[in-house]
């Protein structure tokens, strides 16, 4: 133990306290965010060019194993030391574990969500992939799980895309404020050591500094944004998942094998058991989301170790996100239409909003058409005059399943979906940009040290 001078290791308190197993997920990170600092303190002429070329390559071993410490930093300085000896305890000037643990955090997230946007936008090219080729498939739409009106599976998967877009648009709004540095903000209010934060940002590929150094090592409110957008998708996700259940038993879609699962009884049965699973993510997130956020409320402003707490939700979220949309690409890139719809799953009732618009905009008032259909429907007597291709194609506004309409809102969306593609590339290529100062950097020193 390095910090704790209170009570000693044996205390069970340690176990309790100590967040060592969460902290694997963000080891590497940890280890980037110490190798700033020492080269941040090496420039200002703080560490040696000799004892931070021996600081640099003892990072780079470090793989935190056990040991009784309250957390990996303090683990990483207990490394450091025991590498290099009690010199390399310099590396605790200007240093905090508040701000270097929010560096970490911010920068694993940043990895996360960047990731998640990736297999969006994959997901997203693979829904206007099968909307390109079902414009005119015929396909039910539902309002209180009743058959509703005729349209088309590339309606539906337009729909789809629309939704991810707009999920797509909030989590890179998300990226861009976690993407903030809060290092060399200290403990609470900085540091009598003048390090350039601006400079440890630079190296770090983040965007900028979150300036307020209260801010920088409290605040978690970027953190939670992102994590209530992956709850948001997890939860539309779930949606869909749920669609797939439903259409899957109806017998209007058809499952991928691969997503589907036997019973140990039954051996009919094909189980939508991924989509099942899909649901139950969503189920868990907007756990973690309460955990979270009940978390955080009543935290006073500061660092606290509640805040500690909290890190494991964030990982869980992104993982279960990463899943999720990768399976459900997989399941619209496979997924083939029912044997019912194809024999006739809808109903011709279907088409009875279409009869009753034609008799309004022949000149009956529309209550008054609506009022003699609904009296055929309920009679067994209603014939429409038109087939469910006809609806489709009468639709006039933007957005419809009309095929008119559908190609042109299909092309707004490629459009959109490449401008998106090019605009993460943009970002990326920004936050690489950052990183490869940080190797040039270091490498410098690693050969000025030798």
């Amino acid at each position: 133990m390095l910090y704790r001078k209170w009570g000693n290791e044996s205390d069970f308190v340690v176990s309790f306290t100590s967040s060592l197993i969460s902290d694997k997920e963000i080891q590497e990170e940890v280890k980037k965010v110490m190798i700033v600092h020492v080269l941040e303190l090496n420039k200002l002429g703080i560490v040696s060019r000799e004892l931070g070329a021996k600081l640099l390559k003892a990072i780079e071993e470090f793989q935190m194993d056990g040991g009784k410490f309250e957390d990996i930093h303090e683990g990483l300085e207990a490394h450091l030391i025991s590498r290099v000896g009690q010199e390399a305890g310099v590396v605790g000037l200007g240093r905090s574990r508040n701000d270097h643990v929010a560096t970490a955090l911010r920068l694993k997230m940043r990895e996360e969500l960047l990731r998640v946007l990736d297999e969006l936008l994959e997901l997203r090219q693979v829904v206007l992939e099968r909307s390109s080729t079902t414009i005119e498939k015929v396909f039910p739409t539902f309002t209180h799980l009743q058959q509703a009106q005729p349209s088309t599976l590339a309606h539906y998967m337009l729909h789809v895309e629309e939704e991810m877009s707009s999920l797509w648009e909030n989590l890179f709004s998300s990226l861009r404020a976690v993407n903030r540095s809060p290092l060399g903000a200290g403990a609470v209010v900085g540091t009598q050591v003048p390090l350039d934060r601006k400079r440890e940002a630079r190296v770090l590929g983040f965007e900028g500094v979150l300036v307020n150094t209260i801010s920088a090592t409290s605040s978690r409110a970027d953190l939670l944004m992102v994590s209530m957008g992956l709850t948001l998708l997890l939860t539309v996700l779930s949606r869909f998942a749920e669609d797939l259940v439903v259409y899957s038993s109806m017998g209007i879609v058809k499952l991928p094998d691969s997503h589907v699962s036997t019973s140990s009884l039954m051996p009919q049965k094909r189980n939508p058991v991924t989509a099942e699973i899909m649901r139950a993510k969503a189920a868990d997130a907007i756990g973690h989301m309460t955990s979270l956020l009940s978390n955080y409320k009543g935290l006073p402003t500061g660092y606290n170790l509640d805040l500690q707490e909290m890190n494991p939700h964030y990982w869980e979220l992104a993982h279960s996100a990463l899943s999720s949309i990768s399976v459900f690409k997989d399941i619209v890139k496979n997924l083939s239409i029912g044997k019912k719809v194809e024999e006739g799953f809808l109903s011709p009732y279907t088409l009875s909003t279409d009869e009753a618009e034609r008799r309004s905009m022949a000149g009956e008032p529309y209550r008054t058409a609506y009022s003699e259909v609904a009296s055929e429907v309920i009679q067994g007597k209603f014939k429409p005059s038109l087939d469910f291709v006809s609806s489709i194609s009468s639709k006039a506004v933007m957005g419809s399943p009309s095929p008119r309409f559908l190609s042109s809102d299909l092309e707004v969306a490629r459009i959109r979906l490449n401008e998106d593609y090019s605009r993460l590339a943009k970002y990326r290529s920004s936050i690489e940009e950052g990183l490869r100062l940080l190797e040039v950097w270091k490498n410098e020193l690693l050969q000025k040290g030798e």
